[in-house]
């Protein structure tokens, strides 16, 4: 009977005849166990241009401020010991993987401590308040230093979207101090802070 679910679940609107011929049952067979899963299973069964399973209302994809929660908590389940520092790390990258394409690598950046990266704190809450700021549309204060050795700019902007570009993650939005967009690589973020708090160092 569950491969008959999962089998209407990857063929959604095959027929009685097609299913009855599937799994060599009689269509009075078929029709029985149809039932059985509507109301034995619980499973939203329905006849619509053949038989599929009625989707519920698609939750809100995994955004930001999710990633850094998955990959906090993955950090503590490995700390605690919860399981293999192998099959965690392995569970990160699956996670990542089931992501569209465009937010893999960000994916990758709050994962990191759960894929067996070394631990670097205040980069990995850096990142946090940036998801906060982006997720509850706060502007966010930043200092970085774009060169090495080089002069300390600051940036108060509305995070826009954090984009991968070669190596880096970049963070894209439009700085009200300067009254333009700026596009910011996360590594030459030396504090970062909500615009009401005390700067994180990085």
């Amino acid at each position: 009977m569950w491969a008959l679910v999962e089998y209407i679940v990857r063929h959604p609107g095959c027929h009685r005849r097609e299913l009855a011929r599937h799994f060599a049952l009689s269509e009075r067979q078929l029709q029985a166990d149809l039932e059985m899963i509507r109301r034995e299973l619980g499973l939203p069964l329905v006849r619509r241009q053949g038989y599929r399973f009625l989707e519920g209302d698609a939750p809100a994809p995994l955004g930001l401020p999710d990633l850094c929660l998955l990959g906090r908590l993955l950090q503590h389940a490995a700390a605690g010991r919860l399981a293999s520092s192998e099959a965690i790390s392995a569970l990160a990258e699956r996670l990542i993987a089931t992501l569209p394409a465009h937010l893999r690598p960000l994916a990758s950046a709050a994962l990191a401590p759960a894929k067996g990266r070394p631990s670097d704190t205040a980069r990995e809450r850096a990142l946090e308040l940036l998801a906060q700021g982006a997720a509850g549309g706060r502007p966010i204060r930043l200092r970085y230093q774009p060169v090495v050795r080089g002069p300390v700019w600051e940036a108060l902007i509305d995070l826009e979207a954090m984009l991968p570009y070669g190596e880096g993650l970049y963070l894209l939005g439009h700085c009200r101090l300067r009254r333009k967009a700026v596009m910011i690589d996360l590594d030459t973020v030396l504090h970062a802070w909500l615009d009401d708090e005390a700067p994180v160092t990085s």
